[in-house]
């Protein structure tokens, strides 16, 4: 299969990749995405998701932390635009959990990150990434501190109750997403299914009528 970068003029082209090729294309579309926006120490947005992907573990939680800040911060993107791109329900359900909601504040969207163990995962490497950069600054981080700690608290809760309403969330996003997914791909069978049978009906009516020339032919020519 091509490279991932090669598929820059695909942005709206669904294609099926797998999961070293989604974590590399979330890079791409990452520095996409953040290009001329600077993180806490003034630096590059794209090492901010690119320190959070290196403190998490597996393919498909570097592709969430690379994309995590994609919806809240860069007009233009949306979780449909990210299906489009070719990147599965679960991560696009994933980055939805870690964005932050009109009118919600930090703390809720710290408890809604604790939904499942991929948000939560990206959540703890995103915060300590944050409190990494403002202490080195020289400035309290008594705020990531908290939520850190907030963080932790949840994940013990949850632990502790089976009937969680913020992982039920997570899996209604993914549901949500994955039929959106599905009607996508059957549109997509469709107009194949109907290309092809507009591609077989010209050779076989072509067919019908040399066999009909063919026929008379032979009677009348004998």
């Amino acid at each position: 299969m091509a490279d991932t970068r090669d598929r820059r003029s695909l942005w709206r082209s669904p294609v099926l990749l797998s999961a070293p090729e989604e974590h590399a294309w979330a890079r791409e579309v990452a520095v996409h995405a953040h290009a001329g926006q600077r993180d806490k120490a003034g630096e590059p947005y794209i090492r901010h998701c690119q320190r959070v992907a290196d403190a998490v573990q597996g393919d498909k939680a570097k592709t969430v932390a690379f994309l995590h800040d994609v919806l809240e911060k860069s007009p233009g993107w949306t979780a449909e635009r990210l299906l489009d791109s070719g990147f599965s329900p679960e991560v696009v359900a994933a980055v939805e959990c870690l964005t932050q909601r009109p009118g919600e504040t930090k703390d809720a969207l710290t408890i809604r990150a604790a939904a499942n163990r991929l948000t939560l995962e990206v959540k703890r490497a995103d915060l300590g990434d944050n409190l990494a950069q403002i202490e080195r600054q020289g400035k309290s981080g008594a705020e990531y501190r908290r939520r850190l700690h907030l963080l932790e608290e949840v994940v013990s809760d949850k632990h502790a109750t089976a009937d969680d309403e913020d992982a039920a969330a997570g899996l209604t996003s993914e549901a949500r997403l994955a039929r959106i997914d599905a009607a996508r791909r059957t549109l997509r069978s469709q107009y194949t299914a109907r290309v092809a049978k507009r591609s077989f009906v010209v050779p076989f009516g072509l067919a019908i009528v040399l066999a009909i020339v063919g026929a008379f032919y032979l009677i009348f020519m004998q």
